[in-house]
């Protein structure tokens, strides 16, 4: 071989060496540096399903640097909702709620600045709801009139109350289960009276225990929105209507102490007693109906059984510790507020109470009331769930104006569903009603016949059924609702 072919394949070889070279600096080096992009902006990307509430997941990854950073989540079937953080970190999680059951849900994860960027994307599918949730039909729905939020929900069944199970649950607008909660006692036993806490985001939940008395229990519970109990009353043995125990007020007040309603006997007339605890169930403050026989000077059984005298039937309170001031309700006697310092009763409204009606109606004053609420502090209108039991067997919700300083009241709205035919009847005394934050009465049915549909539904002011959803009912068997509550989760809602 010549000396020009020898340096031609020098060449060539030297030629080959410095293409290898340089395509594997390109093949290698470049998705290296991509790949420390990749490292620098999130890693331990992490979805894990929550087994205590199968809507939901918990979302865990990490970041080089301290970042706020944003989620959104959505199906095809489901616009979703963006949850944000609050502050920088490098570890991150966020609980990914309010699902709707059996969809494939879409994760994003943004930086949390004034021009987002897309950290990453992936998947979640959210399981079925418990069987022991009885569906419910959506029978209306005018969403630009609807009040926005999640509707909790704890069921009741008549007559077979052996087919529930202590379960919560939320229900969207467009009428999805979209969160529960399941708890376990021994013997037959309910979740009742829920309350969302917004300063902790935690609900507070009443239990009904309906057997064995003797079992040592706790009688109440919050929890978080994961479901973990994050706080249970004291154990003691109690069964409902016991005079250890609660009925129709399991509630947390602002300075985060108890209201609970408690019965009190005398012999076969039952009564009531209003008792505030902290959390130890310390005893700070109590009323009973006994405790001022001046003012109860009379006892007259509203229901006789073969067993008790029903006499107060306490179905409400409100306490206001900073003004020391309490009202509280009865079903048969009427509506009352009270001096707590002194125990002296300020007034009563109601039929042969304190006000002057200066309404003209042939059914002015409430009859058999229940869940009243003040509109606002002013404390000026003043709202009734209307049960009518022993005057116009028709419910109704009815608002006042009431004027303390001129002893005067006056109907401000009424709602009984007659005319449009949407009328009811809560023989048993339930029922409830709330005023939402966009002008509407959210309004549960309570307990009715079985020729009508125990039902939720918010009406406006000019008397409109905006929204409205029936519970399940079938031949010798209705779920009931007692109450309910709607409220705005810290949620942001995607469109």
């Amino acid at each position: 071989m010549n000396r020009k072919i020898i340096s031609l394949l020098i060449l060539f070889i030297f030629f080959l060496i410095s293409c290898e070279n340089k395509i594997n600096n390109k093949e290698v080096d470049e998705p290296d540096e991509d790949a420390d992009t990749v490292q620098e902006l999130l890693f331990n990307l992490k979805v894990e399903e929550n087994n205590k509430n199968v809507l939901s997941c918990r979302l865990t990854f990490s970041t080089a640097d301290k970042k706020k950073t944003f989620v959104k989540y959505y199906s095809t079937n489901h616009a979703g909702y963006k949850i944000a953080e609050e502050t920088e970190k490098n570890d991150h999680y966020f609980f990914l709620w309010g699902m709707r059951e059996n969809l494939n849900y879409t994760i994003e994860i943004y930086s949390d600045e004034e021009t987002p960027e897309l950290l990453a994307t992936t998947e979640f599918h959210s399981g079925k709801i418990p069987s022991s949730i009885f569906p419910l039909l959506l029978v209306a729905n005018e969403k630009e009139s609807v009040q926005q939020g999640f509707l909790i929900v704890t069921q009741q069944a008549a007559p077979d109350e052996e087919r529930m199970e202590p379960i919560v649950f939320m229900v969207d607008t467009d009428g999805f289960v979209v969160w529960y909660f399941e708890h376990y006692l021994p013997g037959f036993s309910l979740l009742t009276d829920p309350s969302y806490r917004k300063k902790t985001n935690t609900m507070l939940l009443g239990i009904q225990k309906w057997q064995m008395e003797d079992v040592l229990s706790e009688e109440g519970i919050e929890i978080d929105m994961e479901g973990n109990i994050v706080w249970k009353s004291p154990y003691i043995p109690w069964t409902l209507y016991g005079e250890t125990t609660w009925h129709h007020i399991y509630r947390a007040l602002d300075d985060d102490t108890l209201l609970l309603v408690r019965s009190q006997y005398d012999d076969r007339v039952i009564s009531d007693r209003i008792v505030n605890v902290d959390r130890d169930y310390n005893e700070l403050w109590s009323w009973g109906y006994f405790d001022s026989p001046d003012y109860f000077d009379t006892v007259e059984c509203s229901e006789m059984s073969e067993y008790w005298c029903d006499w107060t039937h306490n179905n409400a309170a409100i306490m206001l510790k900073e003004e020391n001031i309490l009202y509280f309700n009865s079903l048969w006697l009427g509506f009352f507020k009270m001096d707590m310092n002194t125990k002296e009763i300020l007034w009563k409204f109601g039929k042969d109470g304190d006000f002057t009606m200066l309404s003209e109606h042939p059914f002015p004053w409430p009859a058999n009331t229940h869940d009243p609420k003040f509109f606002d502090s002013s404390r000026k209108r003043l709202l009734f769930f209307d049960n009518g039991i022993t005057e116009r067997f028709y419910s109704r919700i009815i608002e006042y104006e009431i004027n303390e300083e001129t002893m005067t009241a006056e109907i401000t709205f009424e709602y009984d569903g007659i005319d449009s035919g949407h009328g009811w009847y809560s023989y048993a005394g339930w029922g409830d009603v709330d005023y939402l934050e966009n002008g509407n009465f959210l309004v549960t049915k309570g307990l009715v016949d079985d020729s009508q549909n125990s039902t939720i539904f918010e009406v406006t002011r000019d008397g409109r059924i905006v929204w409205e959803i029936y519970t399940y009912q079938e031949e010798g068997f209705m779920i009931e609702l007692y109450n309910t509550e709607k409220f705005m989760p810290p949620l942001e809602f995607l469109k």
